[in-house]
């Protein structure tokens, strides 16, 4: 059987292989040789992100999680990355209703009171939400 393997180790280096494992109790089987991986998922959280995608090609890039996640991205692309700005859920769900195929699932309320949970949005006041300084690891 043919198996892939990624290791990090306490740097943070990333090395991948492939091994043929033989079946149990045989000793048969070789490695291919590790090689550094160039980036990391935290790198790609830290990487510079493009606003200037049209949003259907930005969600298909980095909306790749839940809908907690998918929120949080939608809610980036909306306010152009800046924190503090206010988008209205009415705004949200259409821009959501519209990115359907996309995003994969219907819109959920509690997606944007989940991402809130996690720290990417907030909520000053009913019925609106900011970003959040972190959420950049909605990217992950």
């Amino acid at each position: 059987m043919r198996v892939q393997i990624t290791v990090t180790d306490d740097e943070g280096k990333t090395f991948e292989g492939e091994v043929d494992l033989p079946p149990a109790g045989t000793r048969r089987g070789g490695a291919r040789r590790a090689r550094n991986m160039p980036a990391t998922p935290a790198a790609v959280a830290d990487a510079k992100v493009d606003f200037k995608l049209p949003l259907r090609a930005f969600l298909k890039k980095h909306a790749t999680g839940g809908g907690p996640q998918k929120f949080a991205v939608l809610l980036a692309h909306m306010t152009g990355g800046k924190t503090g700005v206010q988008v209205t859920r009415e705004a949200i769900e259409a821009a959501w209703t519209r990115n359907k195929g996309v995003l994969g699932v219907d819109y959920h309320t509690m997606y944007g009171t989940r991402s809130t949970g996690e720290g990417w949005s907030d909520s000053p006041k009913r019925g609106t939400f900011v970003l959040l300084p972190d959420w950049r690891e909605a990217l992950k």
